[in-house]
């Protein structure tokens, strides 16, 4: 099948991002009961993992072994769930666990990182699979990333296109240089890169230290459970936001899709941002039996309905936005039709030329 591309105004680009915010915003449709009622002997006592590609304390951790306490509740048979990192090469070593070594049989389930959805586009040599085929269970909520800036010297937009700001990184394939790449090209910003940092927490040391201006890749959920005295203050002041639209805790904060001049740069942004959107997604292995796809699927679904999931989630100041997996799948495509030029010029952004 071959895919038509039709030229779209910056309007016309931005009214079909507002339609994609709506889709990837709907919830679920899946059969509350279907977990409870199945009659399948396998899951009796079953000893199951979830794979996830951060140590903690990272926020996928802290996802993922939330997820893992309350999802068993709705499995039949009682089994338990166990957290096992999988790290390496950008999220793409737990990409691969749960695609080529996971059992498929429905003990195995993956919680990844967004991006890795569309590292097939992006990196195909290293990234050899079909996201669009994938089997998800559904996300857990979306995730925001902004850039922040401690020095003080950004006050308005302007600022970022007529000055330097030297912001902190932990090396070139990392997410505090990529992003941070991919709005100096698409925006102007005019950021200086210092690379080596050990962690995000060590850039942030540093800039508040003064020794950089800020850093990127600040995620929503760090900024509210480690950074939010200082935002609050005003010691530390948000470049952009990346969601599809303003999250309701950011709501002065542009994202970088409003603030695009080219439906190119538009593309560009949305195909390197919009995976975050999906911000904590779960699946299965290729090939489980139909039913037992089904029952994970169910089991979700309930989970994120689940009022002391919540709770145990906003212990940690984390989003709870669930995101259907017919959802996730809609997103996804919408991605991968991206034109070729688009991917290329983005691939080049990203590779940092």
């Amino acid at each position: 099948m071959q895919i038509k591309f039709v030229a779209l105004s910056l309007d016309a680009m931005r009214a079909a991002l507002k339609a994609l915010c709506l889709v990837a915003g709907a919830g679920f449709t899946v059969a509350s009961g279907a977990a409870q009622e199945s009659q399948d002997p396998f899951w009796t006592g079953r000893a199951m993992r979830i794979i996830v590609p951060y140590a903690p304390p990272s926020s996928f951790d802290l996802y993922a072994r939330a997820l893992a306490k309350y999802v068993v509740k709705y499995l039949p048979g009682k089994p338990v769930m166990t957290v096992q990192t999988v790290p390496g090469a950008g999220g793409l070593n737990a990409v691969q666990a749960i695609l080529n070594t996971a059992p498929r049989d429905g003990s195995t389930i993956a919680l990844i990182l967004p991006p890795s959805a569309t590292d097939p586009i992006l990196n195909p040599e290293t990234a050899r699979f079909d996201a669009t085929g994938f089997d998800w269970l559904g996300s857990i909520a979306g995730e925001t990333s902004t850039c922040g800036i401690w020095s003080g010297r950004f006050n308005t937009r302007n600022d970022l296109t007529d000055h330097d700001f030297v912001m902190g990184a932990t090396g070139p394939s990392g997410g505090t240089a990529i992003e941070a790449r991919v709005l100096q090209a698409t925006l102007g910003f005019r950021f200086k890169l210092v690379m080596g940092y050990p962690g995000v927490g060590d850039i942030r040391a540093a800039a508040q230290r003064g020794e950089v201006d800020g850093q990127c890749a600040l995620s929503l959920t760090t900024l509210r459970s480690e950074v939010w005295s200082d935002y609050s203050s005003g010691k530390v002041r948000l470049v952009y936001q990346s969601g599809l639209q303003r999250h309701r805790d950011l709501p002065d904060t542009p994202t970088a899709f409003e603030m695009a001049s080219n439906p190119t740069d538009l593309q560009i942004l949305k195909l390197a941002l919009a995976p975050w959107t999906f911000g904590r997604p779960v699946l299965a292995p290729p090939g489980l039996p139909a039913g037992r796809l089904q029952t994970l699927r169910a089991a979700f679904a309930q989970t994120m309905r689940d009022q002391d999931f919540a709770a145990e989630l906003q212990l940690f100041k984390a989003d709870l936005e669930p995101m259907s997996p017919e959802r996730l799948t809609a997103l996804v495509r919408e991605l991968y039709a991206t034109p070729r030029d688009v991917i290329e010029r983005t691939r080049a952004i990203l590779a940092g030329g």
